[in-house]
């Protein structure tokens, strides 16, 4: 009897060892295993592509803690199948409405910026996609402007990181981006949905979608890079160079694509040469803008007033005839070149422009006696007596013997968005939040035609 009940006793306690000890051992053995294996990768790469919209591969994960983990070697692909991003290390925590994404060195380059650009956009307008907030931070950000990685930005950009924050409020969405160490950069956009004014039925009514944005930018950027977190298709872009550097300040709200605002800033070290490579007219220096105002209403330009400087450079006669044909400029003493040299060599240009409904002016500063361009202390260009068309300037990048304008896709886009000479536009009122924007017309009402040289 005492050895039947032993033996009884004995198989119990064996089999409460392997349901209570070895099991959850073998189930947690398993699961290790599984976790670093390539499924395992495979299935986190997934659910990244997921949400990016992109192919993400990655090389290897390491679990720091309950619902935190570090991925290793990631590469972010476009749809075509080059690489955009590329992290040495992601740590990823995820909590119940939190996503926290942390890289110790990012290598960004133009075409990276637009695709975080565009996902930050996608985190504003798709809230069943992106249900919960967003914290990214980077320690170090290197600017490359070329595609492969190979062009470091301009060492007068000072290094550092970026803190993101995307977050939702009552239906109101934000995304923010400061540099780190934290300075007075910040770019801040907010999405929010508004009912649309329009039939008295408010069945019938639709919401539209607000955005405004907040930038400033006081410390250098690479203009490729600001360039590219812009809504202007990159293929109507001008080429600064890979030393061109902006900063700079801006305000504007968007409903229904259309944007209204004000800026401030400064392109400094504008290449000319790049800058003009695809255009009709050759022209080299380095050349610095200041803006000391410009105002937009409706996806179309209220007022400019800007400064033109460049020093050194070469500029050919033909282009000369066709400012002086096209912007209303007066030839200089110097304009024509004795020994009849198609190509000329310029000591300086600087000028004053200001453009809105009245049209085209440009002004030569006071101490040069009129002089916008110089030639061996001599005036090549002098300012114009009057205002000119906003049209002219698209005459200006349209192709030679074409008969009107729009002639390209930089003169058709330029036209568009240009304020229309002898009509009066209206003004932001208050601002660029405000409630109160109007409607300006988006394109020219008759074709115009092309001046003579």
């Amino acid at each position: 009897m005492f050895i039947e009940q032993s033996a009884e006793r004995v198989r119990l306690v064996r089999a409460l060892f392997v349901l209570t000890g070895l099991l959850p051992c073998l189930a947690f053995v398993g699961f290790a295993v599984w976790r670093n294996s390539t499924r395992h990768v495979a299935a986190v790469e997934r659910e990244c592509a997921a949400v990016l919209g992109v192919p993400v591969e990655i090389g290897g994960i390491r679990h720091l803690r309950p619902g935190a983990m570090r991925l290793e070697s990631v590469t972010v692909f476009a749809a075509t199948g080059e690489s955009i991003v590329r992290l040495p290390t992601l740590d990823v925590e995820i909590s119940a409405g939190e996503i926290r994404l942390a890289a110790g060195r990012l290598k960004c380059t133009p075409r990276a910026v637009a695709f975080l650009a565009q996902r930050a956009g996608d985190w504003l307008g798709q809230p069943e996609r992106f249900s919960k907030a967003w914290v990214v931070d980077v320690d170090e950000v290197v600017w490359h402007l070329d595609e492969p990685l190979r062009a470091p930005a301009p060492a007068a950009t000072r290094p550092g990181g970026i803190h993101a924050e995307c977050v939702s409020v009552e239906g109101v969405r934000a995304v923010r981006v400061r540099r780190e160490p934290q300075t007075n950069d910040e770019i801040r956009v907010q999405s929010t949905i508004v009912a649309a004014a329009g039939p008295a039925d408010a069945a019938a009514a639709t919401n539209i979608r607000r955005l405004e944005v907040q930038a400033v930018v006081d410390e250098p950027l690479p203009a490729a890079i600001a360039a590219a977190m812009t809504p202007i298709p990159a293929a109507l872009r001008l080429t600064p160079g890979s030393d061109a550097l902006v900063r700079g300040r801006i305000a504007a709200v968007s409903q229904e694509g259309r944007w209204s605002g004000e800026c401030t800033g400064t392109l400094e070290r504008i290449d000319l040469a790049a800058c003009t490579a695809n255009t009709t007219h050759r022209l080299t220096g380095e050349a610095e803008v200041t803006i000391s105002s410009l105002r937009f209403d409706h996806g179309r330009l209220l007022s400019c007033d800007a400064d033109c400087v460049a020093a050194a450079g070469r500029v050919s006669q033909v282009f000369l005839g066709a400012i002086v044909g096209m912007l209303g400029c007066r030839a200089g003493p110097a304009f024509r070149s004795l020994a009849s040299e198609q190509i000329r060599s310029y000591d300086d240009l600087a000028c004053r422009i200001r453009i809105d409904d009245r049209g085209l002016m440009i002004r030569a500063p006071g101490d040069r006696a009129g002089a916008v361009l110089r030639s061996q202390g001599l005036s090549l260009l002098e300012e114009p007596v009057e205002q000119v068309p906003t049209e002219r300037l698209a005459w200006l990048l349209s192709p030679p013997g074409r008969v009107s304008v729009p002639a390209s896709d930089e003169s058709a886009w330029l036209l568009s968005w240009l304020p229309i000479s002898g009509r009066k536009t209206s003004s932001v009122g208050g601002s660029p939040g405000s409630a109160d924007v109007h409607s300006l017309p988006q394109r020219a009402e008759r074709p115009v035609g092309k001046g003579e040289f």
